[in-house]
């Protein structure tokens, strides 16, 4: 049997399972920063910002899109391949979801890098 062009097979299936748990791992700490630690100003803006200007925070934040962009365009593609059969709008579909991907990740990726806190 063929197997169907572009499924990612394993290493598909691996990288589901590890953005998975690198997403769990990145929103516990978000909560825990963001929201666990216990600030009598509570969550605002000049508290945030000065974490988001740091290197350090632009690499986690840049992660957590990298993995969020994955992990939910690639469980969309599983999906498409589940349930579309037509190569020919599989193949669409791929593309499209390569264009939102790039797209997101640009926006993402561009807000991240070029934040400044005030």
């Amino acid at each position: 049997m063929r197997e169907k062009r572009g499924s990612g097979g394993f290493y598909a299936w691996l990288f589901q399972r590890i953005t998975g748990v690198v997403l769990v791992a990145l929103l516990l700490l978000h909560f825990w920063v963001t929201h666990g630690l216990p600030r009598p100003e509570g969550v605002t803006y000049e508290r945030i910002a000065p974490r988001l200007a740091t290197p350090t925070w632009k690499v986690i934040d840049l992660v957590f899109l990298v993995c969020a962009l994955y992990h939910g365009l690639n469980g969309v593609w599983m999906v498409v391949q589940d349930y579309i059969h037509s190569e020919r709008w599989q193949g669409i579909i791929f593309l499209l979801l390569v264009t939102v991907g790039a797209i997101l990740f640009f926006l993402g990726a561009s807000t991240v890098i070029a934040f400044k806190a005030a």
